[in-house]
This record gives structure tokens, C-alpha cells and sequence, in this order.
């Protein structure tokens, strides 16, 4: 009987190990996008392709469910891991068009000309349209998890990463305003600074989650549905001779689905790597966890043992 409890304790001190290894595991997965399943980026210098001459074109849908009148108004700094020339860490707009637009009396960027905005009365639901132009500013897309280089002689190249948004994130800011349906064209220059052609990558800079891509100029060479939880990105391959410039045109509808928002703000709130295929080669951080398999192993070992010869 000695023996039996002796090994009772056993089996519940290797459960507790397996817990805790399953949670490590669960940790490097979430902390790591080279866990399993994953993508690893590898972190450059910076890109020979910069963007410039991005402009937004947007139509929303929105209603106010509250009993008092309410302003939507138009943000003209956009923060997603941009990156570009004196470190750059934002792309500032400037609003081209606003049609029954209004000079608000709180602007956030009175550098930029001062915040627009739209009453909505109580009841009331109204669309909207409006323009943002980002003139001349160069800039790319870096990611900013991505890791030293450490994978010598082979290692992926990404290309160009992608920055993400909830266009219903108005709902979690004022849950007064319900929107019914969001509507985006963006356009952007891409230009080869390099001396030589260059090959690879490039995904649309901005992209709205939860949404489908129902037009591009030129078409898309795939949607990446792992850069990002909710989001099919738009990428191109591009072939770019030294100095030369290709415009790019792409609209996306919000939301994905058919009928109206979702009517919340919380969609999408922690973005998350969902990717399917694994693109780096094995390392402590990749593959099963199978330090947990064999503890596994032994306890189911030890209870049939008990269960046989001791019970």
C-alpha cells in the first residue's frame, strides 16, 4: 500500500508539471509568432520600395441610437506600426473633401487644419463621405515583432507588412453611434529607390479587419489571411525596375458578411497571428511541445500499473 500511495504521488506531481508545461507552451505560442503554425519575420534594415501619395476615400452608415445630438468626426493621424524616413511613426491627412462637414470646436491636429465633423440628430441615420490625403509623406510597413536574424543561410522573405484598424471601433469610443456600414478605397504609390530591379511582397498599408476586398487595380496576387485575426490582406508580387513608380488602387466593404454592423464595439479587440503554415525551420520555439507528450505518457503509464498490479 506504501508503494501504491508513493506512486498516487507521483502521478499528481507529474500532472502539475504537465500543467505548468502546457502553459509555457501556451505562452511562447502567444508572445512568439514562431510558435507553432506561425510566420517568422525577420527584422531589415528598411525596404528599397516606399509608399507615398496615400489618400482615402470613405463612405460609412451610421445611426444615433442615443437621445441627444451627436458629432462624428474625422481622425487625421493614423499610428499602425509606420515606419519611414526620421522615423516617422505616423502618417498625418489632410481632409480633400467633406461634403456638409463641419469645423469642430475641440480639433485634436490644429497643425493639419483643424477636425471635421457631422451632427447626427437623436433617431437619426446618415452617410457620409469623405477624403484623406497623405501628400508626399514616405513611408513602409515594418513588423514591429519582428526577430534578429538567426536562421543563416535560409530565412524567409515576407516582403512588405500590413497595419489593421476596426472600422466599428466608433462603437466602443461612443456606443451612442451605431455603424451600419463602412466603405474604403485607398490608393498609394509604391517606388523602387534602389539602383537595381527588385522582386518580392508588397500588402496594402492600411486594412480594415472584419471585411471583405471587393475590388483592386491591379488585381491582388493573394489575400493573406495570416497576418492578422478577421483580416484578408491584399498583396501583391512586384517586379520594379531601378527609380520606377506603380500606382495601386483597393476597396474594402465593412462588414465581411451581408446585413447590417454588428451594433458593438468589441470585435477584433486583441489581433492575434492565425497563420497555417509554418515558414521557418525548426527551433526550441517551433514544433510540438514534447516534453509535455512524454509526461503524458508517464502518468497514463502509472495509473494503469496501479490500476493492475497495486489496486
Amino acid at each position: 500500500m506504501n508503494l501504491g500511495k508513493s506512486l498516487i504521488v507521483l502521478v499528481l506531481l507529474f500532472s502539475v508539471l504537465g500543467v505548468f508545461t502546457f502553459a509555457e507552451s501556451l505562452t511562447v505560442v502567444s508572445a512568439d509568432s514562431s510558435g507553432p503554425g506561425g510566420q517568422t519575420w525577420i527584422k531589415y534594415n528598411q525596404s528599397n520600395v516606399l509608399m507615398s501619395h496615400l489618400t482615402a476615400t470613405i463612405t460609412v452608415k451610421i445611426r444615433n441610437k442615443g437621445k441627444q445630438l451627436q458629432y462624428f468626426k474625422i481622425s487625421q493621424v493614423y499610428y499602425g506600426g509606420v515606419v519611414g524616413f526620421a522615423d516617422n511613426k505616423s502618417i498625418n491627412f489632410t481632409v480633400t473633401h467633406h461634403d456638409g462637414a463641419r469645423k469642430m470646436i475641440d480639433p485634436v491636429n490644429p497643425e493639419l487644419g483643424g477636425d471635421w465633423g457631422w451632427p447626427i440628430q437623436p433617431g437619426q441615420t446618415e452617410t457620409i463621405k469623405f477624403t484623406v490625403f497623405a501628400d508626399g509623406q514616405a513611408f513602409w510597413i515594418a513588423n514591429a515583432g519582428a526577430v534578429d536574424n538567426k536562421y543563416w543561410p535560409l530565412i524567409p522573405d515576407m516582403g512588405l507588412y500590413t497595419s489593421w484598424f476596426m472600422p466599428n471601433e466608433i462603437e466602443t469610443l461612443n456606443p451612442d453611434l451605431d455603424l451600419q456600414s463602412w466603405s474604403g478605397t485607398f490608393s498609394f504609390k509604391a517606388t523602387n529607390i534602389a539602383d537595381y530591379f527588385v522582386h518580392g511582397i508588397i500588402r496594402g498599408p492600411i486594412i480594415p479587419t472584419d471585411s471583405k476586398l471587393v475590388d483592386s487595380d491591379p488585381d491582388v496576387t493573394f489575400l493573406d489571411n495570416d497576418i492578422t485575426l478577421n483580416a484578408k490582406v491584399a498583396a501583391w508580387d512586384i517586379d520594379l525596375a531601378p527609380g520606377a513608380t506603380k500606382s495601386y488602387v483597393y476597396t474594402y466593404d465593412w462588414p465581411s458578411h451581408s446585413g447590417s454592423g454588428s451594433g458593438n464595439g468589441n470585435n477584433n479587440l486583441f489581433p492575434v497571428t492565425t497563420a497555417k503554415k509554418a515558414t521557418t525551420v525548426p527551433s526550441q520555439t517551433t514544433g510540438v511541445p514534447y516534453g509535455l507528450l512524454a509526461i503524458a505518457v508517464l502518468i497514463v503509464g502509472a495509473g494503469l500499473g496501479y490500476a493492475k498490479f497495486l489496486r
